[in-house]
Protein backbone atom coordinates (compact mmCIF):
# COMPACT_ATOMS: atom_id res chain seq x y z
CA UNK A 1 0.00 0.00 0.00
CA UNK A 2 0.96 3.39 -1.36
CA UNK A 3 2.10 5.49 1.86
CA UNK A 4 0.93 9.09 2.78
CA UNK A 5 3.22 11.89 1.99
CA UNK A 6 3.82 14.73 3.52
CA UNK A 7 3.84 18.40 2.98
CA UNK A 8 4.25 20.42 5.95
CA UNK A 9 5.57 24.01 6.55
CA UNK A 10 8.91 23.94 8.63
CA UNK A 11 7.49 24.24 12.46
CA UNK A 12 4.77 22.04 11.81
CA UNK A 13 7.05 19.58 10.64
CA UNK A 14 7.84 19.08 14.15
CA UNK A 15 3.90 17.34 14.96
CA UNK A 16 6.27 13.93 13.42
CA UNK A 17 8.44 14.17 15.99
CA UNK A 18 5.69 13.43 18.96
CA UNK A 19 3.98 11.22 16.98
CA UNK A 20 7.19 9.15 16.52
CA UNK A 21 7.85 9.18 20.11
CA UNK A 22 4.06 8.02 21.14
CA UNK A 23 4.37 5.62 18.51
CA UNK A 24 7.71 4.06 19.84
CA UNK A 25 6.16 4.38 22.81
CA UNK A 26 4.40 0.53 23.13
CA UNK A 27 8.08 -0.96 22.77
CA UNK A 28 8.72 0.14 26.08
CA UNK A 29 8.16 -2.61 28.96
CA UNK A 30 6.33 0.02 30.58
CA UNK A 31 4.87 2.14 28.46
CA UNK A 32 3.88 5.71 29.53
CA UNK A 33 1.29 5.64 27.21
CA UNK A 34 -0.42 2.99 24.97
CA UNK A 35 -1.42 4.78 21.99
CA UNK A 36 -1.85 2.21 18.92
CA UNK A 37 -3.66 5.06 16.84
CA UNK A 38 -0.11 6.70 16.53
CA UNK A 39 1.63 3.31 15.69
CA UNK A 40 -1.10 2.84 12.76
CA UNK A 41 -0.31 6.32 11.31
CA UNK A 42 3.46 5.70 11.62
CA UNK A 43 3.16 2.98 9.12
CA UNK A 44 1.27 4.86 7.01
CA UNK A 45 3.31 7.76 6.33
CA UNK A 46 5.99 8.36 4.51
CA UNK A 47 8.79 9.83 5.88
CA UNK A 48 12.02 9.20 7.37
CA UNK A 49 11.90 8.66 11.52
CA UNK A 50 15.07 6.91 11.80
CA UNK A 51 16.90 10.26 12.09
CA UNK A 52 15.48 10.47 15.68
CA UNK A 53 16.22 7.17 16.54
CA UNK A 54 19.09 8.05 19.34
CA UNK A 55 16.83 11.15 20.45
CA UNK A 56 16.04 9.02 23.50
CA UNK A 57 15.12 12.14 25.88
CA UNK A 58 12.40 13.50 23.62
CA UNK A 59 10.76 10.10 22.94
CA UNK A 60 10.39 9.75 26.65
CA UNK A 61 9.76 13.48 27.68
CA UNK A 62 7.06 13.56 24.57
CA UNK A 63 5.41 10.73 26.08
CA UNK A 64 5.61 11.57 29.52
CA UNK A 65 4.34 15.43 28.61
CA UNK A 66 1.44 13.77 26.90
CA UNK A 67 0.52 11.79 29.72
CA UNK A 68 0.21 15.09 32.41
CA UNK A 69 -1.64 17.10 30.01
CA UNK A 70 -4.35 13.66 29.30
CA UNK A 71 -4.49 13.38 33.43
CA UNK A 72 -5.35 17.43 33.23
CA UNK A 73 -8.21 17.11 31.17
CA UNK A 74 -9.72 13.88 32.89
CA UNK A 75 -9.44 16.06 35.66
CA UNK A 76 -11.82 18.74 34.04
CA UNK A 77 -13.69 16.13 32.62
CA UNK A 78 -14.45 15.02 35.99
CA UNK A 79 -15.89 18.11 36.92
CA UNK A 80 -17.54 19.17 33.37
CA UNK A 81 -18.25 15.99 31.76
CA UNK A 82 -20.21 17.63 28.90
CA UNK A 83 -17.61 20.17 28.99
CA UNK A 84 -15.72 21.55 25.85
CA UNK A 85 -11.53 20.84 24.85
CA UNK A 86 -9.62 22.59 22.36
CA UNK A 87 -6.81 21.16 21.23
CA UNK A 88 -4.31 23.97 19.87
CA UNK A 89 -1.80 23.15 17.63
CA UNK A 90 -3.12 19.41 17.11
CA UNK A 91 -1.21 17.86 14.62
CA UNK A 92 -1.90 14.63 14.43
CA UNK A 93 -2.08 14.24 18.35
CA UNK A 94 -4.52 11.02 19.77
CA UNK A 95 -5.96 13.14 22.68
CA UNK A 96 -8.90 12.57 21.92
CA UNK A 97 -8.52 8.65 21.65
CA UNK A 98 -7.45 8.41 24.89
CA UNK A 99 -9.35 10.36 27.18
CA UNK A 100 -12.62 10.76 25.49
CA UNK A 101 -15.41 9.92 27.83
CA UNK A 102 -18.37 9.59 25.62
CA UNK A 103 -19.92 13.41 26.21
CA UNK A 104 -17.28 15.99 25.56
CA UNK A 105 -16.95 18.00 23.02
CA UNK A 106 -14.26 18.29 21.13
CA UNK A 107 -11.90 21.15 18.66
CA UNK A 108 -9.10 20.02 16.37
CA UNK A 109 -7.04 23.40 15.73
CA UNK A 110 -4.53 23.55 13.21
CA UNK A 111 -3.15 24.69 10.39
CA UNK A 112 -3.98 24.38 6.49
CA UNK A 113 -1.33 21.94 5.75
CA UNK A 114 -1.66 20.07 8.98
CA UNK A 115 -5.60 19.93 8.70
CA UNK A 116 -5.53 17.81 5.16
CA UNK A 117 -2.88 15.90 6.70
CA UNK A 118 -4.97 15.13 9.76
CA UNK A 119 -8.07 14.54 8.25
CA UNK A 120 -6.61 11.49 6.19
CA UNK A 121 -6.30 9.81 9.38
CA UNK A 122 -9.30 11.15 11.28
CA UNK A 123 -12.68 11.64 11.09
CA UNK A 124 -15.31 14.19 11.96
CA UNK A 125 -18.26 13.78 14.21
CA UNK A 126 -21.25 15.25 15.92
CA UNK A 127 -19.13 15.39 19.54
CA UNK A 128 -15.49 16.15 17.68
CA UNK A 129 -14.75 19.04 14.92
CA UNK A 130 -12.21 20.33 13.15
CA UNK A 131 -10.84 24.03 12.92
CA UNK A 132 -8.99 24.84 10.29
CA UNK A 133 -7.29 28.04 11.39
CA UNK A 134 -4.11 29.92 13.41
CA UNK A 135 -4.39 29.71 16.66
CA UNK A 136 -3.66 33.82 16.97
CA UNK A 137 -6.99 34.17 14.61
CA UNK A 138 -9.85 35.32 16.27
CA UNK A 139 -12.40 33.83 14.18
CA UNK A 140 -12.82 30.29 15.17
CA UNK A 141 -13.89 31.49 18.95
CA UNK A 142 -17.62 31.78 17.66
CA UNK A 143 -17.75 28.00 16.47
CA UNK A 144 -16.53 27.08 20.45
CA UNK A 145 -19.19 29.23 22.10
CA UNK A 146 -21.45 28.13 19.85
CA UNK A 147 -21.49 24.38 21.78
CA UNK A 148 -19.70 25.66 25.09
CA UNK A 149 -21.71 26.32 27.83
CA UNK A 150 -19.56 25.74 30.60
CA UNK A 151 -15.75 26.46 30.92
CA UNK A 152 -13.81 24.87 28.52
CA UNK A 153 -9.92 23.98 28.26
CA UNK A 154 -7.57 24.95 26.11
CA UNK A 155 -4.63 22.25 25.57
CA UNK A 156 -1.27 23.35 23.72
CA UNK A 157 1.04 21.24 23.13
CA UNK A 158 4.72 21.93 22.04
CA UNK A 159 2.92 24.81 20.45
CA UNK A 160 3.64 28.32 22.44
CA UNK A 161 7.96 28.07 22.13
CA UNK A 162 7.38 28.58 18.25
CA UNK A 163 5.63 31.60 18.83
CA UNK A 164 7.13 34.80 19.91
CA UNK A 165 6.42 36.82 23.22
CA UNK A 166 3.96 38.92 21.87
CA UNK A 167 1.66 36.23 20.36
CA UNK A 168 1.81 34.42 23.06
CA UNK A 169 0.55 37.17 24.90
CA UNK A 170 -2.22 38.41 22.21
CA UNK A 171 -3.32 34.43 22.69
CA UNK A 172 -3.76 34.52 26.54
CA UNK A 173 -5.42 37.53 26.56
CA UNK A 174 -7.99 36.99 23.78
CA UNK A 175 -8.41 33.56 25.51
CA UNK A 176 -8.92 35.71 28.98
CA UNK A 177 -11.51 37.71 27.35
CA UNK A 178 -13.72 35.65 25.32
CA UNK A 179 -13.79 32.47 27.41
CA UNK A 180 -13.59 33.77 30.86
CA UNK A 181 -13.09 30.77 33.49
CA UNK A 182 -11.82 28.62 31.27
CA UNK A 183 -8.80 26.60 31.62
CA UNK A 184 -5.29 26.19 29.90
CA UNK A 185 -2.93 23.65 29.39
CA UNK A 186 0.29 24.11 28.09
CA UNK A 187 4.21 23.58 27.82
CA UNK A 188 7.04 26.10 28.27
CA UNK A 189 10.81 26.71 28.49
CA UNK A 190 13.20 29.06 29.66
CA UNK A 191 15.54 31.19 28.02
CA UNK A 192 18.26 29.04 28.51
CA UNK A 193 16.92 26.09 26.51
CA UNK A 194 15.65 28.37 23.60
CA UNK A 195 18.95 29.85 23.50
CA UNK A 196 20.73 26.45 23.58
CA UNK A 197 18.34 24.14 21.30
CA UNK A 198 20.98 23.68 18.85
CA UNK A 199 21.63 20.62 21.25
CA UNK A 200 17.68 19.59 21.06
CA UNK A 201 17.98 15.51 20.38
CA UNK A 202 15.00 16.10 18.09
CA UNK A 203 14.94 19.32 17.04
CA UNK A 204 17.97 19.59 15.82
CA UNK A 205 17.03 17.57 12.62
CA UNK A 206 13.85 19.67 11.18
CA UNK A 207 14.62 23.61 10.60
CA UNK A 208 12.36 24.27 13.06
CA UNK A 209 13.16 27.34 15.87
CA UNK A 210 12.46 28.07 19.61
CA UNK A 211 11.56 31.35 19.72
CA UNK A 212 9.47 32.38 23.41
CA UNK A 213 11.03 31.15 26.47
CA UNK A 214 9.92 32.58 30.21
CA UNK A 215 12.20 32.45 33.03
CA UNK A 216 9.40 31.79 35.28
CA UNK A 217 5.93 30.89 34.51
CA UNK A 218 4.44 32.89 37.39
CA UNK A 219 5.93 35.84 35.68
CA UNK A 220 2.51 35.66 33.34
CA UNK A 221 1.23 37.35 36.07
CA UNK A 222 2.73 40.29 34.75
CA UNK A 223 0.70 40.31 32.00
CA UNK A 224 -2.64 40.09 33.86
CA UNK A 225 -3.25 39.02 37.05
CA UNK A 226 -6.02 37.21 36.16
CA UNK A 227 -4.39 34.63 35.45
CA UNK A 228 -4.53 31.74 38.04
CA UNK A 229 -1.86 29.52 38.10
CA UNK A 230 -3.73 26.01 39.25
CA UNK A 231 -0.72 23.66 38.71
CA UNK A 232 2.63 23.19 37.57
CA UNK A 233 4.73 19.92 36.33
CA UNK A 234 8.57 19.92 36.55
CA UNK A 235 11.25 17.18 35.73
CA UNK A 236 11.52 16.76 39.27
CA UNK A 237 7.68 16.41 39.72
CA UNK A 238 7.15 13.01 37.44
CA UNK A 239 7.04 9.70 38.42
CA UNK A 240 10.14 8.49 40.04
CA UNK A 241 9.37 4.81 37.90
CA UNK A 242 9.78 7.34 34.59
CA UNK A 243 12.54 9.03 35.96
CA UNK A 244 14.63 5.98 35.21
CA UNK A 245 14.35 6.87 31.58
CA UNK A 246 17.05 8.90 32.06
CA UNK A 247 20.92 9.27 32.69
CA UNK A 248 21.62 9.58 36.59
CA UNK A 249 23.30 12.92 35.88
CA UNK A 250 20.34 14.60 33.91
CA UNK A 251 18.31 13.55 36.49
CA UNK A 252 20.34 15.07 39.17
CA UNK A 253 20.78 18.40 37.47
CA UNK A 254 17.42 19.11 36.66
CA UNK A 255 16.00 17.65 40.15
CA UNK A 256 18.53 19.85 41.95
CA UNK A 257 20.11 22.80 40.31
CA UNK A 258 17.52 25.05 40.28
CA UNK A 259 17.80 27.20 36.71
CA UNK A 260 17.71 23.89 35.34
CA UNK A 261 15.04 22.70 37.38
CA UNK A 262 13.00 25.34 36.40
CA UNK A 263 14.21 24.78 32.66
CA UNK A 264 10.58 23.57 31.51
CA UNK A 265 7.54 23.09 33.11
CA UNK A 266 4.22 22.68 32.09
CA UNK A 267 1.34 24.72 33.28
CA UNK A 268 -2.67 24.27 34.30
CA UNK A 269 -3.60 28.21 34.09
CA UNK A 270 -7.12 29.44 34.98
CA UNK A 271 -8.17 32.82 33.21
CA UNK A 272 -9.72 34.81 35.40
Amino acid sequence: MAKTKVNLGVVQETLLITLWARANEINQSDPIIVDSKSVEILQAVDYDFDKFINAKNSQAGTCLRGMILDNWIRNYLEQYPQGTVVEIGAGLNTRFERVDNGQVRWFDLDLPDVMELRKQFFPETERRRFITASCLDTNWFECVKAVSMQPCIFVAEGVLMYLNEKQVQQLFTNLLQEFPGSWFAFDSMSPLIVKNQKYHDSLKYTSAKFDWGISDIYKIKNWDNRYQILDICRFSDLPSKYLKRFSLIERFLFSYIPFLANSYRLALVKFG
